[in-house]
């Protein structure tokens, strides 16, 4: 029988680092429920915020807590405090704030001893006894369980084995090493190995390659992982030029343009950080450090349906955050003109930009992705402006709370015909920001950021009332 692909749980440790490990750890459990509970309201809550980690269920009813202790050596007495304390904690919230706790599960990359075992057997039925929750433990066994199950079979592959994805007929998704040593003249493809003047990189699936219409050069973009010398996760990006024409080498000037951007720019706040140019040939590829956390698409699955009061509350801050990194962007005569729910990252309270889209690089019909296209991007071809940042980011936005893809007319429906506790104001402003004339949006991403503070704290606010 084939057998099943090793899951380690050092791999969080090994990948984000010690500080950075829980957090990893934290952010695969939230796949994995989605994956394997079915069609659940699931949302992420600030640090220490109702001493909830992962939440499944509604907050203004029936609710199922998570709770993620990445313990990778076993439990000791130290951390048995530490269980006791998130315990208490959510249970307490759960009746300030007027919910049902229904379950809890208290989730662990390790196996308890046996005295350990014991005390959390009685701890579980003293608790349950006293307080109605259903406790449950995710330990090792469980979590592997839930993992070799076919429906959590990307789940697996992103944070076990995240170069290769099985067939839909290889059920054990077993994992395929990365032999294949490309050359620079073939296609970028998932688990093969692309070298980068002395660099190694293993290079994920869904790596992207576009020719141009007349075949003159190619765009390509990957994720990959360094291998050596060095660890760490980037983005890569190339122009091929095959024929030295006017718009190849405009494109190649572009990319060159993102690369001194970037390197101005050194890592500021969601902007992603130059690490290396390299020209080699008709090669030309930059390469930037992967942003932390989990897509936009994972964490609020846009699309999906009507939003809840939480969910939005936490849409809206991670998008108002991420109007300082477009700021940034703006202020050095750049726009990003590519934003969609993949290209964006929320790790806790920050959203970060995968990379910088299209900055520096000319603009073409019907750029980006075309849910969040502005109007001014298939009607015409003029100078990039702040403006058409601004409509993508309120169309993402309206897409998340509503379900719906705006209008790009101008005649979307409010969001409160959909949300009908949304505030005037932010509902106003996003009407506003999603006008088809570009002249008469919001002035800049800054004065957008205001408003979406306004509107989150009148979400929150109204939420406790």
């Amino acid at each position: 029988m084939p057998q099943q692909p090793m899951i380690s749980f050092f791999a969080h440790q090994t990948r984000a680092g010690a500080t950075g490990a829980r957090e990893d750890f934290e952010q695969m459990l939230a796949q994995l429920a989605q994956a394997t509970l079915g069609n659940v309201n699931l949302v992420f809550a600030n640090p220490g915020d109702w001493g909830i980690d992962v939440l499944l269920g509604d907050l203004n009813g029936e609710a199922t807590i998570l709770q993620a202790k990445y313990f990778i050596s076993g439990v000791t007495r130290h951390q048995k405090t530490q269980i006791k304390d998130s315990f208490e904690s959510a249970h307490r919230a759960a009746l300030t704030n007027g919910y049902a706790l229904t379950r809890w599960v208290l989730c662990v990359p390790s196996s308890m001893d046996a005295p350990t075992t014991q005390w959390w057997q009685d701890w579980k039925r003293e608790q349950q006894r006293a307080t109605g929750v259903r406790m449950e433990l995710w330990d090792e066994t469980a979590l592997r369980d839930l993992l070799i199950r076919p429906e959590a079979a990307n789940v697996r592959e992103h944070y076990y084995n995240p170069y290769r994805q099985s067939s839909v007929h290889e059920e054990e998704h077993s994992p395929r090493p990365a032999t294949v040593m490309l050359t620079p003249s073939e296609p970028w493809a998932g688990g093969s190995v692309y070298r980068l003047g002395d660099v190694l990189y293993l290079l994920h699936d869904g790596a992207l390659e576009r020719p141009s219409d007349d075949r003159s050069w190619t765009w390509r973009e990957a994720t990959a992982d360094r291998l050596a010398p060095g660890t760490g996760r980037v983005r890569l990006h190339q122009v091929e030029v095959l024929r030295p024409t006017a718009t190849a080498n405009e494109h190649r000037s572009g990319l060159l343009g993102q690369a001194d951007l970037l390197g101005q720019l050194n890592g500021r706040p969601g902007v992603p950080r130059l690490l290396d140019t390299l020209t080699q040939g008709p090669y030309t590829t930059i390469v930037t450090a992967h942003p932390p956390g989990l897509t936009w698409t994972r964490v609020f699955a846009p699309g999906s349906g009507p939003t809840d009061r939480l969910t939005a509350s936490l849409a809206v801050d991670a998008a108002r955050d991420l109007c300082g990194a477009l700021a940034t962007l703006h202020s050095r005569g750049a726009t990003h003109r590519s934003l969609h729910p993949d290209a964006l990252f929320v790790h806790r309270k920050r959203c970060y930009l995968r990379d910088a889209g299209r900055a520096a690089i000319p603009s073409s019909p019907d750029e980006g992705d075309a849910r969040y296209r502005a109007p001014e991007q298939v009607r015409t071809l003029r100078a990039p402006q702040p403006g058409t940042d601004l409509y993508q980011l309120a169309a993402l936005l309206y897409h998340t709370l509503t379900g719906y893809v705006p209008s790009p007319g101008g005649a979307s429906l409010p969001v409160a015909a959909v949300l009908p506790w949304f505030p005037d104001a932010l509902d106003q402003t996003l009407e506003r920001a999603l006008d088809s004339d570009i002249e008469s949006r919001l002035a800049s991403m800054r004065v957008f950021a205001g408003v979406l503070e306004a509107g989150r704290r009148d979400l929150v606010q109204a939420g406790r009332s």
